[in-house]
């Protein structure tokens, strides 16, 4: 091989490995979520083994199963010195509230009936939004397509870390007696897209919408495996 040759491919996978080693770092950048003081239910939370980035806390006197109905509040925006969203511009934030109210509903509302007033056998979801990443849409689009980027994001979907230059949502859900205010349950988490998934690639809060759709189906399914 001739040695211009030789040192051009040199060159380009010291260019590469430089990338992946950048990738790498900037999906694992993340400001992980605490059991935030000014949430009613902070005291009480506590982490959960193995599962980065989650805060939870399951009233071992309740039982899902006595409730048939659900009522949803409108979503607050956490205001704590503690908060998360950082210099997301206000439109932004009350536009990923309100997705998360709709897609928490809707989630929920498959094994609930979604009620509008307190009754017997209500429990009552208060969520609220505590920090939103946004996304960097060239960037990341362009990290999702190229070879060498799909290897990185398959690795850091492998490992449960975010994609490169994905955003993401932190969240409380509290959940009450609708009755009796008693609280049943409460956790915090960091929800991503999956790694791989390029549509959330695309705006600078798809990917933070994709979190929300994320984290309304774990809840459910943390609900229904809590339910004895």
């Amino acid at each position: 091989m001739h040695p211009s040759f030789k040192a051009l491919n040199v060159s380009r996978w010291s260019s590469a490995g430089g990338l992946i080693a950048a990738l790498a770092l900037t999906g694992c950048a993340s400001s992980p979520p605490v059991a935030f003081h000014e949430l009613p239910s902070a005291s009480r939370l506590q982490p959960v083994k193995d599962q980065k980035d989650h805060f939870r806390y399951t009233n071992p006197e309740g039982d899902f199963r006595n409730y048939t109905a659900l009522l949803v509040d409108p979503v607050t925006i956490y205001t704590g010195s503690d908060s998360q969203l950082g210099s997301v511009p206000d439109d932004a934030r009350r536009a990923i509230a309100d997705y998360m109210h709709q897609q928490f509903t809707e989630v929920l509302g498959k094994n609930l009936r979604i009620a509008d007033s307190v009754a017997p056998r209500t429990a009552r979801l208060h969520l609220t939004l505590i920090g939103i990443e946004t996304s960097t849409p060239v960037l990341s689009t362009a990290t999702h397509v190229l070879p060498v980027a799909l290897l990185v994001n398959a690795g850091l979907g492998a490992s449960g870390h975010n994609g490169t230059f994905f955003g993401s949502v932190c969240f409380a859900a509290e959940l009450y007696d609708a009755t009796t205010g008693e609280l049943l349950y409460s956790s915090v988490s960091r929800e991503t897209p999956f790694a791989l998934d390029v549509t959330a690639s695309l705006g600078r809060l798809d990917a933070a919408k994709a979190g929300v759709r994320r984290g309304a189906q774990h809840l459910r399914n943390e609900l229904t495996s809590t339910a004895r």
